[in-house]
């Protein structure tokens, strides 16, 4: 089949690739491609949004142990502005999900993860809980089933809105949202001229084209978005406090089957700052959670972009690993490693039987 040609018999461009290219990709039966996390640290600040690309997942190593972990923001049965419209878990099903794992795995703290593939942490397969965000319902709802069962979690928190003093501006998005307020958000951040790029506004729908780094450019949006709610009249901490969303700062202490790591101060997209402000966005919730004698383990990277300096300063704080959104699998195989450790995270299911397809 020939490939269709458009344009003047002077100027002929191929509108469709020939087939004899296609083949190889629709042959490669059980051969496993991911997007490649390497690849979006390859140059400094550089949008992981046009780093796209693809390569053969190697085989693990057959010495290798398999860890995954599993990241929730809510666990609740509430129906309120956020609960509704963000990532959430009923409370049965998460109970269904740690009885799961909890009989097929050996579940393990994220700060042990560098010394798994030694085996002193007992036979895998090994899996791991964790939380972000800081939000009430975790404390509340998801911790006494993690105590009962016996599983530890890790919980990482953004420290401005504990004892829900302010809202993310991710929640405030979804805020607006709830409201049928995106059109009109839109349109004032059109009125910042040479600010945003909308052309994929259509394409991605406004939640999605909201967190882009290639649409934003800058963490203004944080601004803007605060900026916004003034003038609407809308009070970010009457809402959280409405809503009973975040944790009390006095229960931000370790417990037996809880412990608190570093999410970032205010949640940006780490790629879009500059080394000066990745630096002082992980340095201070680092110190807020140093100051309430806790020792943080990790940085859990917001939305999973990261560049050279995200790594450099989670090694500078003794971090043993930071953490993605990359839907996968870690094979950790035995031997001396750099650290921090690049792990990858599954969105947890919003049911028990879905957690079948990742452990």
């Amino acid at each position: 089949m020939a490939a269709k040609v458009t344009g003047s018999a002077k100027n002929r461009t191929h509108s469709i690739v020939p087939l004899a290219f296609l083949v190889p990709f629709f042959m490669m039966g059980d051969l496993k491609w991911r997007l490649d996390p390497h690849a979006i640290i390859s140059k400094h600040n550089f949008p992981y949004s046009i780093m796209f690309l693809f390569r053969r997942k190697p085989a693990p190593p057959p010495d290798a142990v398999r860890l995954d972990i599993l990241l929730y923001h809510f666990v609740s049965d509430e129906c309120n502005d956020f609960t509704l419209s963000g990532h959430t878990v009923a409370t049965a099903e998460f109970r269904k999900q740690m009885e799961y794992l909890a009989g097929r795995c050996t579940m393990v703290r994220l700060g042990k993860a560098a010394g798994l593939a030694s085996g002193a942490a007992g036979k895998g397969p090994f899996a791991a809980v964790c939380f972000d965000d800081g939000y009430r319902c975790v404390w509340e709802e998801a911790y006494p089933i993690l105590r009962e069962i016996g599983i530890p979690a890790m919980m990482f928190v953004n420290p401005p809105v504990l004892g829900n003093r302010d809202l993310l501006w991710r929640d405030k998005i979804r805020y607006l949202m709830r409201m049928g307020l995106e059109e009109e958000f839109v349109s004032f951040l059109r009125s910042r001229r040479g600010r945003y790029h909308f052309g994929s506004l259509g394409k991605l729908g406004f939640y999605k084209w909201s967190k882009n780094p290639k649409a934003l450019g800058n963490m203004a949006i944080q601004q803007d978005v605060d900026a916004f709610f003034s003038g609407k009249g809308f009070d970010a901490a009457e809402i959280a406090s409405r809503n009973r969303l975040f944790m009390e700062e006095k229960d931000v202490a370790n417990r037996e089957f809880l412990e608190f790591g570093n999410h970032t101060w205010s949640h940006p997209i780490l790629t879009l700052l500059s080394a000066a402000e990745q630096k002082t966005e992980i340095g201070k919730c680092h110190e807020y959670l140093a100051a309430r004698g806790l020792a943080p383990t990790g940085l859990a990277l917001p939305f999973s972009p990261f560049n050279r300096k995200t790594v450099s300063l989670c090694r500078d704080f003794g971090y043993a690993y930071l953490l993605t959104v990359y839907e996968e699998s870690n094979h950790l195989a035995p031997g001396k490693r750099d650290l921090p450790l690049i792990l990858h995270r599954w969105m947890a299911p919003r049911d028990a039987g879905g957690m079948t397809s990742i452990v």
